[in-house]
């Protein structure tokens, strides 16, 4: 029997997974990583605490499987992205990794939208100008830590920065390379006309191929350190999204939706048009040929857990469905925007917050969560819109921890009108990641197979309550109609 391994590196924790072929998991590990915060608007991390909690969990994992070393053929990373950390040419960081979360780089993120414009850049990279991103983090660096920047022998993304650690070898993927803002999403390359408009080298940047490439094998003091063989192969994995949605089973027809702290939406797209920004990214996939559409709800089950930890405290998620569920049936319209920081997909509304529409006296605790749990449903049917989902769409496959329970899933069934399926495992991002392991290998193995699914049942009654909801959406944020 052969097994992989999966490394997960997520924004605030890490977890190793241990599949057999079958994607059943053996072992799972995990720790957790603090953010740094020096300042506002600051949020680092400490990369070699990524590198050593990895190295911890896939030790812990090896050790209490009772698989040989020799058994385990591949070992492959789903990562956090637009995250960048600066090393040496030991491979060693030599500033803290600036985070995803992080938006210090606004005068520079100003800078490139008087330089390009927000049409200009979409149309290169499918994303639209944001401090979020990757360059202009760069740029702040070259400005504010110019000793830094000339020491700098590469700057690395999370799952590029661990594939150095095992292999030595700098290299990344299209997906983690589309949320950089210097990507060519068109011809599948940094984009020479942005790194050369900044003065940036494309030498400090890693080498773009294939997700489940082989990117080396391990370093003889790696293999020793983790216990496994030196001949075990290092994949190239992926943004972990998109590996979430590799693992999930996207393809033409099937939408993933990922629901956890955020919701992510994920459409395979068959034509790549990077003319008409609707909101919703565009990004490299797994090859240079395939691409994706993507459109993310900043919070998503974050809403449902504030929700618990303000009204249902000490009371399970079983509690908040059955009232929830009495709620829906009694009618309730409250309606709820799921802005708890700020703007998303596809509008990023200016000065958008969370807001509950509709209370009343006879409004209860399970109107509001009811509420939570459609709004998140609505924001996913207009970024399914918006993306031109129902073109050809048959069913989501929908996984993360909102999941879990089967009222939420079946509140997106209705609202989406559309066939929702659970995986087995609601670690689809390890499971991709095995996959990808697999893959560099000589295996294919089949993504992971359904548990449960859902079907529409109640599309009339959300029919207006959509309609509604837009359009009370467009009153308070919209400026035209104010």
């Amino acid at each position: 029997m052969s097994y992989y391994l999966a490394a997960d590196l997520g924004t605030t924790g890490c977890r190793s997974i241990l599949f057999d072929q079958e994607l059943n998991i053996i072992v799972s590990e995990y720790e957790e990583y603090p953010l740094i915060t020096p300042t506002e608007n600051f949020v680092e991390q400490d990369a070699e605490l990524w590198r050593e909690m990895t190295f911890r969990t896939l030790k812990k994992v090896i050790k209490n499987s009772g698989v040989e070393g020799e058994d385990i053929k591949a070992i492959s990373i789903s990562s956090q992205g637009i995250t960048i950390v600066p090393v040496n040419r030991e491979l060693e960081p030599i500033y803290n990794a600036i985070s995803w979360l992080d938006t210090r780089a606004q005068s520079e993120t100003d800078q490139i939208r008087k330089d390009f414009g927000d049409k200009k850049i979409f149309s290169i990279t499918g994303k639209p100008i944001s401090s979020a991103y990757t360059l202009p983090k760069l740029l702040w660096i070259r400005k504010n830590l110019p000793e830094i920047y000339d020491m700098t022998y590469k700057f690395l993304m999370p799952m590029d920065y661990l594939i150095a650690c095992l292999t030595g070898v700098c290299v990344t993927d299209y997906s983690m390379a589309s949320g950089t803002l210097f990507y060519d999403l068109k011809n599948a390359c940094w984009s020479k006309e942005i790194l050369d408009f900044y003065g940036l080298p494309e030498r400090k940047l890693p080498i773009i191929t294939d997700s489940g490439a082989v990117a080396g094998t391990l370093l003889p003091k790696v293999a020793k350190e983790l216990g496994l063989e030196e001949n075990c192969v290092v994949a190239i994995g992926a943004q972990d999204q998109k590996c979430a949605a590799y693992g999930a089973g996207l393809k033409d027809g099937v939408i993933t939706v990922s629901l956890g702290t955020a919701a992510a939406v994920i459409r395979l797209l068959e034509n790549l048009n990077t003319d008409d920004n609707k909101g919703i990214t565009l990004c490299g996939y797994t090859n240079k040929e395939v691409f994706v559409a993507e459109g993310v709800i900043n919070t998503a089950g974050t809403c449902l857990r504030w929700i618990r930890d303000m009204l249902y405290k000490d009371e399970d998620y079983a509690v908040i469905d059955s009232e929830a569920a009495k709620a829906r049936e009694r009618g309730s319209s409250v309606l709820f925007y799921p802005h708890l920081a700020g703007g998303s997909s596809p509008d990023y509304y200016d000065d958008s917050t969370g807001v509950f529409y509709g209370l009343g006296l006879a409004t209860g605790r399970g109107d509001l969560a009811l509420a939570v749990m459609e709004g998140v449903a609505f924001g996913i049917r207009k970024i399914l819109e918006r993306m031109g989902a129902y073109e050809n769409a048959e069913k989501v496959i929908l996984f993360g921890g909102g999941a879990k329970g089967d009222f939420w899933a079946s509140v997106i069934t209705d609202i989406t009108n559309l066939q929702v399926c659970v995986p087995v495992s609601f670690e689809a991002a390890g499971a991709g990641a095995a996959m990808l392991a697999a893959k560099a290998s000589g295996v294919t193995l089949n993504p992971l197979k359904t548990d449960k699914t859902y079907s529409p049942e109640r599309t009339d009654y959300y029919k207006e309550k959509y309609r509604k909801y837009i359009e009370i959406e467009k009153k308070i944020w919209e400026k035209d109609s104010r």
